[in-house]
């Protein structure tokens, strides 16, 4: 007779760490693909090898925090399209505006050092010239007026691009941004729709390479109304959702495969079908999972909005995506926790609390534990991050999960017999209330006897007079009548 085959796995412990380590790192290579330069921008068949490195050169928790926060810049673009109004110059609201000539140029020390888009008008008040910078003070005094007169103090022919203007005196106008990014977009998009005669090219127009720039172009395609802005924004949104969704995806993918190498390494003789069977049914229930709580598919959006929102949020490595799960198991745990078995309600809170929890600050903890180390490792300190990550989850949660299940039900069976007691409590204060009440029915039912009973006397009462008075009345009558008989006889006589 065949013995039914035992699937030979790891130690429950080893399995923990396993699987963390393996999510960990899948969700810094899935960020890193997406945060990764294009190296063969406008290629016209990209080099998966090429893509290959750049996705491993970007793989790193800042990679992470940067696509999770991504919702950041889209955020202000929107804000600044219905507040300053960025769709035009014409109704575009500057932060500030100054003169600058070649002979005086100290006004440029007014200029914010922050990223912005600067706007410059001939001295006839003509568009001229849009540009952008990181740090638009320096742009200008070690940039456009370096330049100038470097090209006005050499022998060359060929003068500096705004020469005319700097001679002639200009106004630059100016509006603050946020980042890089969306100062690129703002320039690239103002340039496209007012076409200013000194910029020779459109800025953003093909595929771009640095990563900033990639970003930029998303948003520069989406600008124009505060409507497109959204669209553009929401397309983002529902695109990080379907990211995470990946995510779940390769990596129950990944630990389906571990699952099986590991049972083969330990002598697990099954067959290949069997294993490709198990394989496919455990990306099917990941499947079924999300379906099943189709919440889950607006973790990405949420933690788009979240993280646009919030900067206490942000500044944590993927706090907002691990707020969500936890505020969704707390949620989940809520509703059910009337109809639960007790079992499955201490198992439930333990999941909610200890597992929610130590993802939240190990994930938390994880950026911190890469930076320490990637001056000592280089190129390694985010895989050997994610493995110090997944040991101090696995560690934690295992032996939370031993300690915290008792406390849980400890609670939980206090709380159910304060309850009980209460319900007692309860019940018998309804019974009194019952009681008082049909002792008032039952008063009241006396009352109303006493007083037809006093009725009833008071009628028997009169009654009674009134028989009185009628036999009185025919006494005399008969004396009256006796009288006058005797009177009439004697007369008679």
């Amino acid at each position: 007779m065949n013995q039914p085959y035992q699937h030979r796995t790891l130690s429950p412990l080893a399995n923990l760490i396993v699987d963390r380590a393996i999510e960990n790192t899948n969700r810094k290579l899935v960020a890193g693909f997406r945060n990764k330069k294009n190296s063969q921008p406008n290629a016209k068949s990209p080099d998966p090898l090429q893509a290959g490195k750049d996705t491993l050169a970007a793989t790193s928790a800042q990679s992470a925090m940067q696509v999770a926060n991504r919702g950041v810049a889209w955020k202000e673009i929107l804000f600044k399209s219905l507040s300053a109004g960025i769709g035009s110059l014409a109704t575009l609201q500057f932060d500030g505006a100054l003169s600058v000539s070649a002979n005086d140029a100290s006004s440029l020390n007014d200029l914010p050092d922050k990223p912005g888009v600067y706007v410059v008008y001939d001295a006839s008040g003509q568009l001229a010239y849009i540009g952008d910078s990181t740090n638009m003070r320096q742009r200008w005094q070690d940039g456009h007026m370096n330049e100038y007169r470097g090209r006005a103090n050499s022998e060359t022919r060929k003068p500096y691009k705004l020469a005319d203007q700097l001679e002639g005196g200009c106004t630059v106008k100016f509006v603050v941004m946020d980042s890089a990014e969306t100062a690129a977009a703002l320039e690239a998009f103002l340039i496209k729709n007012e076409k200013p005669p000194v910029n020779r090219k459109q800025e953003l127009k093909e595929e771009q390479g640095i990563r900033s720039n990639i970003e930029a172009k998303k948003m520069k395609d989406a600008m124009g109304s505060a409507g497109e802005v959204a669209m553009g924004a929401g397309k983002e949104a529902l695109k990080n959702s379907g990211w995470q969704v990946f995510e779940q995806l390769t990596a129950a993918a990944i630990i389906a495969i571990k699952d099986e190498l590991v049972d083969l390494f330990m002598g697990g003789t099954a067959r290949l079908k069997a294993r490709v069977e198990r394989f496919l049914q455990k990306i099917w229930a990941v499947v079924e999972r999300i379906v099943a709580a189709p919440l889950k598919l607006l973790n990405g959006v949420v933690e788009f909005i979240v993280n646009a929102l919030s900067k206490a949020v942000r500044q944590v490595y993927n706090l907002s995506r691990n707020l969500f799960d936890l505020a969704h198991g707390a949620w989940q745990l809520y509703k059910g926790a009337q109809s639960m078995p007790r079992e499955e309600l201490i198992q439930k809170i333990v999941e909610t609390v200890v597992v929610s929890g130590t993802l939240i600050f190990w994930d938390g903890i994880e950026p911190v534990i890469e930076a320490q180390l990637l001056p000592l490792v280089g190129v390694a300190a985010p895989y050997i991050s994610c493995v110090i990550a997944a040991i101090g989850f696995g560690l934690c949660s295992y032996h939370l999960q031993k300690v915290v299940p008792p406390i849980v039900a400890f609670l939980v069976d206090f709380k159910s017999g304060w309850h009980e007691a209460l319900e007692a409590k309860r019940a018998a204060a309804l019974q009194l209330i019952q009681v008082q009440e049909n002792e008032w029915l039952m008063a009241e039912g006396l009352m109303e006897y006493a007083q037809s009973v006093d009725t009833l006397a008071r009628e028997a009462g009169a009654h009674r007079e009134r028989l009185a008075q009628h036999r009185a009345v025919r006494a005399i009558d008969y004396s009256a009548l006796l009288q006058s008989n005797k009177n009439r006889i004697t007369q008679e006589s």
